[in-house]
């Protein structure tokens, strides 16, 4: 690499438990524990928040100090309204000067705030929109002036290359981290007790909630004891779960976390009996790779990255089999209770650290600034 720091939008970091916070917050945390590549010293890291929005996972979360610390943090916090934010970057582009200077490159997440940065930068893609939407369009014109784009699985990548026509030299696939929880949880976890399906992420379409009621309703006439925990905050789909709900035969089994704590999620999956993940679209294999950490059989839909990170450690089901799905979820409720099954799962899992992202997001990097810039880019 060039001289100069790694710098980050950390916004997210201490602003949001889950999502893009939670990726930036156990990378940081990672990078600042990792000596610098082939013996050169630590290159600092800017970290750079925006905004005046409470900042929840803010301190000991963060993971920012420590004596195992060996990277020196630069946090800096720009507190204007997001009004005088968008001001001040038509007038002069502070949000980009800021958050740039003295870069040799900087790490973003797809975000609502754009900005042009006087540096060399690098995307993290877990997600993709709709085909054909504004934010399709939007995702396909930035990754194509990015340096680099960084993706945690080979479809992902194969996506961004040829959906929007990016070099797949400038693509790099790395690993996501499994264990920030399985840690959060240390030794306080005993044997299992509950007999909880587990169905994480907010009420929404795309995480077809209807689906996973009604898959319940199907097994629960052969297993009397299970039961529905959904954990995940109101979404679009909210009104038509909710009133599928009222009328379930089984309401009486099923529970709905609508404002998760943080601090509570790690007991919360070791816990479950079972993860029921089922999901349109994602790019990413973090929610499953996390209850398998956990010794948690996982019922997902069969989503390529899903498929590529566990392969034979889930049961996969289609997205219209609701009766597939329950029979799945029984074999599931039979494996949680084998402690020979439970190890394997964890073992599947242990190889996806964040220490061992933080080490292939260094590598990339490494690659993208030894590269020659983009014509249109910088």
């Amino acid at each position: 690499m060039t001289r100069g720091s790694i710098g980050f939008d950390y916004t997210a970091a201490p602003g949001h438990a889950p999502g893009v916070g939670r990726y930036v917050r156990e990378l940081v945390r990672a990078l600042v524990r990792i000596d610098g590549i082939a013996g050169a010293a630590p290159r600092p890291l800017r970290l750079v928040e925006f905004g005046r929005a409470p900042r929840p996972m803010d301190g000991a979360p963060l993971g920012l100090s420590g004596a195992d610390v060996t990277r020196p943090v630069h946090r800096i916090r720009l507190r204007l309204p997001r009004r005088a934010l968008s001001a001040a970057d038509r007038l002069c582009g502070l949000t980009g000067t800021v958050a740039s200077r003295g870069c040799a490159l900087f790490h973003r997440a797809p975000s609502e705030r754009e900005y042009r940065l006087r540096a060399p930068w690098s995307l993290a893609v877990a997600e993709f929109p709709r085909a054909g939407s504004q934010a399709d369009e939007e995702l396909s014109l930035t990754c194509r002036v990015a340096r680099g784009i960084i993706v945690f699985s080979a479809d992902a990548a194969d996506r961004i290359s040829t959906r929007y026509g990016v070099d797949p030299g400038r693509v790099h696939q790395v690993p996501v981290g499994s264990e920030h929880w399985e840690r959060d949880l240390g030794a306080a976890h005993g044997p299992r007790t509950s007999r909880d399906i587990l169905v994480l992420g907010a009420i929404r379409n795309s995480r077809l909630p209807l689906h996973a009621l009604t898959a319940f309703e199907a097994l629960a006439g052969v297993t009397k004891d299970a039961r529905l925990l959904f954990v995940g905050r109101p979404g679009d789909a909210t009104e038509a779960f909710s009133t599928a709900l009222d009328r379930s035969p089984v309401v009486s089994r099923v529970r709905w976390i609508q404002d998760p704590v943080e601090a509570r999620m790690p007991s919360c999956v070791a816990g479950a009996s079972v993860l029921l993940h089922l999901t349109e679209d994602e790019a990413s294999p973090v929610t499953p790779l996390e209850a398998l950490r956990m010794g948690v059989p996982v019922v997902a839909s069969r989503i390529p990255a899903f498929e590529e990170a566990v392969g034979d450690g889930a049961s996969f089901v289609e997205q219209d089999d609701a009766e597939g799905t329950a029979k799945a979820l029984e074999r599931a409720l039979i494996d949680s209770q084998s402690s020979a099954s439970r190890q394997a799962l964890r073992e599947i899992a242990a190889p996806f650290t964040w220490r061992a992202s933080a080490e292939a997001h260094l590598a990339a990097w490494q690659t993208m600034l030894s590269s020659p810039p983009l014509p249109s880019a910088e």
